[in-house]
């Protein structure tokens, strides 16, 4: 699988996840209060990373307990962006509409990063996808 596609229909997917639940929270904002729409569209949020991730961005299974390592690197992305989002505004006294911004340009390629190792390896002894696009083969279990 070619990195520049896969890193393209990434970006794409992210975009699509992103106004998917911004508009899920536009519209839980009609029934409810800020926090628990803001809750419930984060929620939903991982739910559809995981699905555009496994079948239109990696088109792989992925890892064992792939959905539970997506949800597990949304909170590192969160917790990471806030990092550099502080970083941003204390420390290099960077002006504040453009904290969000800094903290996108770091945790894309990061997240991008974590996302390939945990869908691009089946963990389970099988071949990944770029291994069938590579010619490469992974042993079978026999002889090693």
């Amino acid at each position: 699988m070619n990195l520049r596609s896969t890193f393209a229909r990434y970006l794409l997917a992210g975009a699509t996840n992103t106004v998917a639940s911004y508009l899920l929270y536009l519209a839980l904002l009609q029934v409810s209060g800020y926090r628990v729409a803001y809750v419930a569209s984060f929620v939903a949020g991982i739910a559809l990373s995981y699905v555009l991730m496994r079948f239109a961005v990696f088109q792989s299974p992925g890892r064992r307990f792939s959905s539970l390592w997506v949800a597990a690197s949304h909170l590192m992305q969160l917790a990471l962006g806030l990092a550099v989002v502080e970083l941003w505004v204390m420390w290099l006294q960077g002006p504040t509409e453009l904290a969000a911004l800094a903290a996108v340009a770091v945790c894309v390629p990061l997240m991008f990063l974590v996302q390939r190792w945990i869908f691009m390896s089946s963990g389970r002894g099988g071949r990944s996808r770029e291994d069938e696009g590579s010619g490469r083969s992974q042993s079978s279990g026999s002889g090693r």
